[in-house]
């Protein structure tokens, strides 16, 4: 281990050249990041389909002669994004559907009159798998990994207006439901201006 690469940029060059340590330390320092960027732009928490998404991302970043010219980690993101939204649209081609996820967790939350904080992520969940998968992924460069709306343009390959759009109706959407879901917050966002 006397070559260790000093920078991100000399780490990925290194795993592009094949080195099995470099590649475990991009996985290591980027891979959990990743892993939620595809299940909330998936909609879907359980199962391995998002790890498959986040190998095919980084076979792309290691396969692609692109370099990041900013944050790598951002960059690695908007690659699993891009990846997530492609086995959407193969879901779709095949007809495949999704098994349902158990609502028992949220029966036993409720049953337990557990915090508001644990049923408000599985409300935010529920809600997040009403809106599309692009309406998803806007909502998750956005909103939780902090992007920018032109970083966000460019990653999805639409416009600046589209991105705008498509937040704007997504947190209404995602409002509504965590209204139904949890009437008691409602007045909270309400002063918001209707987002979650």
């Amino acid at each position: 281990m006397a070559d260790l690469p000093e920078t991100e940029l000399d780490l990925l060059s290194a795993a592009r050249e094949g080195s099995q340590e470099a590649g475990r330390r991009l996985m290591a320092a980027h891979g959990p990041s990743m892993v939620r960027t595809a299940r909330n732009v998936l909609g879907r928490y359980g199962g391995n389909e998002a790890d498959d998404v986040v190998q095919e991302a980084f076979i792309a970043a290691l396969t692609t002669a692109a370099l990041p010219t900013g944050d790598q980690g951002a960059w690695l993101r908007a690659i699993t994004v891009r990846k997530a939204l492609d086995s959407i649209r193969l879901a779709r081609r095949r007809g495949e559907q999704p098994l349902p996820e158990s609502d028992g967790a949220v029966a036993e939350l409720e049953r337990q009159g557990s915090a508001s904080l644990p049923l408000d992520v599985l409300a935010v969940r529920e809600g997040l798998r009403l809106v599309s998968p692009m309406d998803r992924a806007v909502l998750t460069l956005v909103d939780l990994e902090g992007r920018s709306m032109a970083e966000t343009a460019a990653a999805l390959g639409i416009t600046n207006v589209a991105v705008r759009l498509r937040a704007v109706r997504a947190r209404r959407k995602l409002a509504g439901v965590l209204r139904r879901r949890l009437p008691q917050d409602a007045a909270a966002l309400d002063a918001r201006g209707g987002t979650p």
